[in-house]
């Protein structure tokens, strides 16, 4: 979840991270507002849910390209008959949140009840956009998660800085609790899941950063789950319809009603045809529906350790237990994905255990590098703890590039992309730069050019079970944000996800993560001196670590961190490689977080 942005000074780290009616039917096929029929189009997920395919299987497929992630929800928005349910905790008013948002419109149109349940911390507050939204038509209906409104602004979407401060200040506690839930549901059939927001980055539409995230496609009886769940933080006490947090009166409505007005700039041209192209999305997504042996969902309850008040900073959820405990259970080999390696004590300590039963246990992480990371705060908490990962659980880490050189594979639109003229948007952002021609990808990102940050949060045990969702390995996911996932028992849908995973951690897309070699003889002392700094109140002052970033030498063959013959086969690339110019102060603000602010994990 990318709540912190690089330009924060120092001094607001902490204070973000103190805060990071009954539808109308329409029949099928009536007219809209502009004149002309909005029918639904045929659809190959939602036929496979009819009696030719036994309610009993449940059938999965992997969601590994944005692109394509995008084009497979506009798909079924287009072809949804009766229901949309959508919950996210991040929906941006760019062009990707504009066009989600155009076809919900449409379908409500035509009759279809759209549910929209939207995080208030992080996404979107235009009060003349929220007025559109809450009165374009009443089969749409949108509510807020826990929005952060005062006694000044009861009926404001956007607060005032009044009112923000005096919420942190009265609630601290429910400030904190998001909700990082991510559920997409139509018709209840058909379901996704996974780590993708309503953002461009998201979904590979971005100049700039863009996310190498993972979602699951899924029909068959736990659609269920995902309705059960999605119900549960939809009538919970502290979700707000829209309608109530502004004031319609008080605001000039902004009003859209054709595509020109939802400004895509150009964008997605291609994908909306493809979009009603039954044949594409059947050679795409239900060609590769795999019946699956078993799987379930998994979730926190809405409010998340509501009643514990600060120590709900310490407090595990449903999920958090749901997952130690099929961790707990692994007997060799544990593959991970998660943009964030932050450990809770709670967390050393099961790892801690699960090496003392299993010595030879092969635990491998693939996480996101400095340079490729959204949120350098936690990576700075990570940096501290690399001695414990390595030394003490035996982590194999590997550590995302910004350019993996498998970029084209990952983004299959890269040079498309990378050609786009920028949005509105993009020149605020980026200026007047232009991107080098520049076909290496083995160095930092040009300003302006496509680069990626892994987000996917992805775990696969003992080459069978699986898991696909929205937790992060850190105190956020662990104990304050409630988070959602499916769980897949299947050894073929494993090897498939666990060689998306393994390709992450492939040299050519990721540095490895290994013991730095010191001279002399001072390895021992260092890392003595560095365990001291760590265990320290407060403060991590000793500068030298006791890990680095590897490069794999060229003409030699991967070998593991702890290989005799290791350094031999891979140099040493510093301790953050790649940053470009236009990023540097990451590599400050990282290494001040390490020094100073330890103090802050719970909250990061």
């Amino acid at each position: 979840m990318n709540l912190k942005k690089d330009a924060l000074l120092l001094t607001l780290i902490l204070t973000l991270c103190m805060l990071s009616c009954t539808p109308k039917t329409i029949p099928n096929g009536s007219p809209d507002v502009q004149g002309f029929t909005v029918k639904a189009v045929d659809s190959p997920l939602l036929s496979l849910t009819g009696p030719e395919i036994p309610e009993t299987k449940n059938n999965v497929a992997l969601l590994d390209v944005g692109e394509e992630a995008l084009l497979l929800r506009i798909h079924l928005i287009r072809a949804a008959r009766h229901s949309i349910a959508m919950q996210t905790i991040i929906w941006m008013n760019d062009e990707t949140g504009r066009l989600l948002m155009h076809e919900m419109i449409r379908a409500a149109k035509r009759g279809v009840r759209v549910q929209l349940l939207i995080d208030h911390f992080v996404s979107e507050k235009h009060p003349e956009i929220a007025a559109f939204l809450a009165t374009v038509h009443p089969n749409l209906s949108i509510k807020m998660y826990n929005p952060i409104v005062g006694p000044f602004s009861e009926h404001r979407i956007n607060p005032s800085a009044v009112d923000k401060l005096t919420r942190l200040l009265s609630g601290f506690n429910k400030v904190n609790q998001r909700m990082h839930n991510k559920v997409f549901i139509v018709d209840d059939h058909v379901g996704i899941t996974g780590g993708r927001n309503n953002q461009n980055a998201y979904y590979d539409q971005a100049r700039g950063m863009n996310y190498r995230d993972r979602d699951i496609l899924v029909t068959g009886p736990v659609v269920k789950e995902l309705r059960q769940s999605f119900n549960a933080f939809w009538s919970f006490k502290y979700s707000i319809p829209l309608k109530s947090l502004v004031d319609i009166n008080d605001v000039q409505i902004k009003t859209w009603t054709t595509p020109k007005d939802f400004a895509f700039h150009g964008m997605f041209g291609e994908m909306l045809a493809d979009a009603d192209n039954y044949h594409k999305i059947k050679a795409l997504f239900s060609d590769h529906l795999h019946p699956v042996d078993h799987a379930y969902f998994i979730d926190d309850n809405p409010g998340k350790n509501e009643k514990k008040w600060l120590g709900r900073f310490m407090g595990a959820g449903k999920i958090t237990m749901e997952l130690a405990r099929l961790v707990s259970e692994a007997r060799d080999n544990i593959y991970i994905n998660t943009p964030y390696l932050v450990l809770t004590d709670p967390a050393i300590t099961l790892f801690k255990e699960i090496r003392k039963k299993h010595p030879d246990m092969n635990i491998r992480i693939a996480t996101n590098s400095l340079a490729a990371t959204d949120s350098w705060h936690c990576y700075a908490l990570s940096f501290q703890q690399k001695q414990t990962m390595l030394q003490d659980l035996k982590f194999h880490i590997y550590e995302f590039k910004p350019l993996p050189g498998d970029m084209r594979t990952y983004m299959p639109g890269y040079d498309t992309l990378k050609a786009r003229p920028f949005t509105p948007a993009e020149k605020r952002e980026f200026g007047e730069a232009r991107v080098e021609e520049d076909t290496s990808l083995q160095r930092p990102p040009h300003p302006g050019e496509p680069y990626m940050c892994l987000h996917a949060k992805t775990l696969v045990i003992d080459d069978e079970i699986t898991f696909i969702g929205s937790y992060n390995l850190d105190p956020r996911s662990e104990n304050l944000n409630t988070e959602v996932g499916l769980v897949v028992r299947d050894k073929g849908f494993a090897a498939l996800v666990k060689n998306s995973i393994a390709k992450d951690m492939a040299p050519q897309n990721s540095w490895v993560i290994a013991r730095n070699k010191y001279p002399l003889g001072l390895g021992a002392p260092n890392t003595i001196l560095s365990d001291l700094s760590r265990i320290l109140p407060l403060v991590d002052p000793w500068p030298l670590r006791y890990a680095g970033s590897y490069e794999l030498n060229d003409n030699k063959t991967p070998l593991e961190s702890d290989h005799d013959d290791f350094y031999d086969h891979y140099h040493y690339v510093g301790n953050f490689p790649d940053i470009p110019l236009d990023r540097s102060g990451k590599v400050i603000g990282t290494l001040i977080t390490k020094t100073l602010f330890g103090f802050v994990k719970p909250l990061l």
